[in-house]
């Protein structure tokens, strides 16, 4: 049975964003598997690993939907406010992380660590707001609002994908 989590929009777009990353990858001859929960919530290492030839990374997927709608992208600085649980900012141990703007027309690349140097100048150029109420039961995640041009010009690479 499937938890509220499961239930909500903000799951079954994720989701969805994850099949889109996921076919995208493959299309490109990644192998691609999820990663263990251990993997993902304890080491903090994100949601798949992927290898081809003699590479192997491991990824973590956010889901830019609402950027196309806003113009920004959502850098997350607290992810459980009522704990005081840091967000993804601060806590991805990833080698890479694919924010999918796919309505945007592109996906963009951020090293977790060359993201992280910078948050001292994200947090002094860009507001951070809590998300609207009723995305999550008791509790708001926050983050910073960065224009999706900004992030363009400091992410890793940005792919181009149909839209």
């Amino acid at each position: 049975m499937a938890n509220e989590f499961e239930k909500s929009q903000q799951y079954v777009s994720g989701s969805t964003v994850a099949e889109y990353l996921d076919t995208y990858l493959l299309a490109r001859g990644w192998e691609v598997r999820a990663t263990t929960q251990h993997e993902e919530r304890t080491l903090c290492l994100g949601d798949r690993y992927i290898a081809k030839a003699n590479r192997s990374y491991f990824i973590e997927y956010k889901s830019g939907i609402q950027t196309h709608y806003t113009g920004n992208v959502f850098i997350e600085t607290i992810s459980v406010d009522t704990d005081g649980k840091p967000g993804w900012l601060y806590t991805c141990k990833a080698d890479f992380l694919l924010y999918a703007c796919i309505l945007d027309g592109c996906i963009l690349v951020f090293k977790p660590d060359d993201l992280r140097s910078k948050a001292p100048m994200l947090v002094k150029r860009y507001p951070t707001r809590p998300t609207s109420n009723g995305q999550n039961v008791g509790y708001k995640t926050h983050g910073l609002l960065v224009p999706l041009a900004d992030a363009r010009s400091f992410a890793y690479r940005v792919w181009t994908v149909p839209n």
